[in-house]
């Protein structure tokens, strides 16, 4: 019974990990979305902005409110009379003072009102509308950035894994011939200083690996960070390079459209919003219109019996109409209407210039892909070319024709070229990822 435990226990830790997940891009950035604090921030963003709505909305809606006053004079308030009004022979001018009141006094109330009619009201219920879509693009566009920054991380981290790879290859190569060139300084065939040479050069690149590893740690905890993940857990990736340079390579042209653009639509957004604060501003030419109901219940005691069931409770019922009519505000609500107009078109000439500046941006993005391409296919050629000439140097050095310093420099050579194929190949990907950022690829 305990080994079938342990065996259940071994296939599902088998199946899940143990702090250990694989991921694609698309996977990654979907994980992102789930658990970045910059995009759950945003999601927040869309909740607050969703009760705002309804906060706006219940303002034109039944508001009831109630109320208990109680009151204990030490002092009833004394009302001066003239004395004559109960003395007829009271002197001329003679005031008495007399209390009127009670020492006890409890007011409960209840207070029913209701918006019948106001244009800042109306206006307001679409404005808010209008913030709840602002903040769901608000929301999108943080999906995007943050898919968009995954992308460029997850990239980094094949890119320097790619590296690792090459050096990785390099070493063996440069150990493999130390260890020949050792054998041939041992039997005295030639100088010691050859196998310093290359001695030296398996030092370089085993440094050049240590530097590459350190960033490929730094990259992956920055991936991670990313994707809200926690930064202890062990991450892989299921993606190749050779699958994202293909895709990169094979690039296609997709009809571009400013008005899919994130900022383009969040800028459209604002200009409703303009609107209707223009609208607002107009509407506080007009009057608004409210009903209300109140009833109150008075207890007045000279004792303190409240509670008591036998005595009166006196009431008073009203209700009716208010009306606000703006008459005149010295130029204040032209002035209003005046700025309102005026932000509204200073937010037309920022989306006509953001139009003009994503076509721009777009034929500064192909240009760049253009090139990048164009260097590293280039750079291909140069790999290529760099890996037949150390071939052949590779033979006459074994055959004593070049020494180990030109087959250091060979080597080097190589390593070089190598190296700028990666570097090539990484602003390919990065051009190629600006391109579809602005075909809003990442939504």
């Amino acid at each position: 019974m305990k080994n079938k435990f342990y065996l259940v226990a071994f296939l599902f830790l088998a199946k899940v990990g143990v702090g250990q997940q694989s991921f694609s891009l698309k996977q990654a950035q979907d994980y992102a979305v789930e658990h970045n604090q910059k995009v759950l921030n945003a999601d927040i963003d869309l909740k607050i902005a969703e009760k705002k709505v309804w906060e706006t909305t219940a303002a034109g809606l039944p508001q009831i409110s109630g109320a208990v006053k109680f009151q204990n004079f030490i002092d009833i308030p004394t009302s001066v009379l003239p004395a004559n009004a109960f003395n007829p022979m009271a002197p001329k001018g003679e005031l008495v003072g007399i209390k009127f009141g009670t020492k006890f006094n409890t007011n409960a109330s209840l207070q029913v009102s209701q918006l019948l009619f106001s244009g800042n009201y109306l206006v307001g219920l679409q404005a808010a509308k209008a913030y709840t879509g602002l903040s769901q693009q608000l929301q999108d566009k943080s999906k995007q950035e943050i898919k968009r920054d995954i992308a460029e991380a997850y990239y980094t981290v094949l890119v320097l894994k790619e590296n690792i790879i090459t050096l990785d290859s390099t070493l063996k190569k440069v150990q493999d011939l130390h260890q020949i060139t050792k054998i041939l300084v041992e039997n005295k065939v030639i100088e010691s200083i050859h196998e310093y040479q290359l001695q030296l050069s398996v030092l370089k690149v085993g440094s050049a690996i240590s530097k590459v590893n350190s960033q490929l740690e730094v990259s992956k905890s920055f991936l991670k960070m990313q994707m809200g993940m926690d930064l202890s857990s062990t991450l892989e990736l299921s993606e190749t390079f050779e699958s994202i340079i293909a895709n990169a390579v094979n690039n296609s042209e997709d009809k571009f459209s400013v008005s899919n653009n994130i900022d383009y639509q969040l800028l459209n957004t604002q200009l409703i919003l303009n609107e209707l604060s223009y609208k607002n501003t107009k509407a506080n030419y007009l009057p608004s219109l409210a009903a209300f109901f109140s009833h109150q219940q008075n207890a007045l005691r000279n004792d303190f019996d409240l509670f008591n069931g036998d005595k009166k409770w006196y009431p008073t019922t009203v209700w009716g109409l208010t009306l606000n009519v703006p008459i005149f505000s010295s130029g204040k609500r032209m002035s209003q209407v005046g700025q309102a107009k005026l932000e509204m078109k200073k937010t037309q000439n920022t989306i006509d210039q953001l139009s003009e500046g994503l076509k721009m941006q777009m034929i500064q993005a192909k240009a760049s892909y253009s090139n990048a391409k164009a260097t590293y296919e280039t750079q291909l050629i140069a790999v290529d070319v760099a890996k037949k000439i150390l071939s052949n140097t590779e033979i006459k050095y074994k055959e004593g024709v070049v020494s180990s310093m030109e087959l250091t420099q060979v080597q080097n050579q190589l390593l070089q070229t190598q190296t700028e194929l990666t570097s090539s190949s990484f602003e390919l990907i990065k051009a190629k990822l600006a391109i579809d950022n602005l075909l809003n690829k990442f939504n």
